[in-house]
């Protein structure tokens, strides 16, 4: 069922991502190929979660978040997703809820 089944995560139907990470069973992150990146410079990845108001995965960029760390993970302020409430950062590779 792809994006709107909960238990297939998008690590394993995403194919336009490049090492795609499952930080939570909800929350999956990927690197972005530079012929997609919505700018050549954008280094930051982009971030699917799933929204429990939507029943469906969501896919969101982080253009406006600092890239503090690739390896680890580490990116600054916060995530939120205003669909569903889920909010939380991701700090040395794992997603701590806010």
């Amino acid at each position: 069922m792809g994006a709107r089944d909960r238990a297939t995560p998008p690590t394993e139907w995403c194919d336009w991502w490049t090492e795609v990470h499952q930080l939570t069973p909800d929350i999956a992150f990927g690197w972005v190929p530079e012929d997609l990146a919505a700018t050549p410079d954008d280094p930051n990845p982009w971030f699917w979660h799933w929204c429990s108001q939507q029943n469906r995965w969501a896919g969101a960029a982080t253009s406006k978040h600092t890239l503090v760390s690739r390896e680890p993970l580490h990116l600054e302020p916060s995530l939120l997703w205003p669909c569903c409430g889920t909010h939380g950062f991701v700090r040395d590779g794992a997603w701590i809820p806010a």
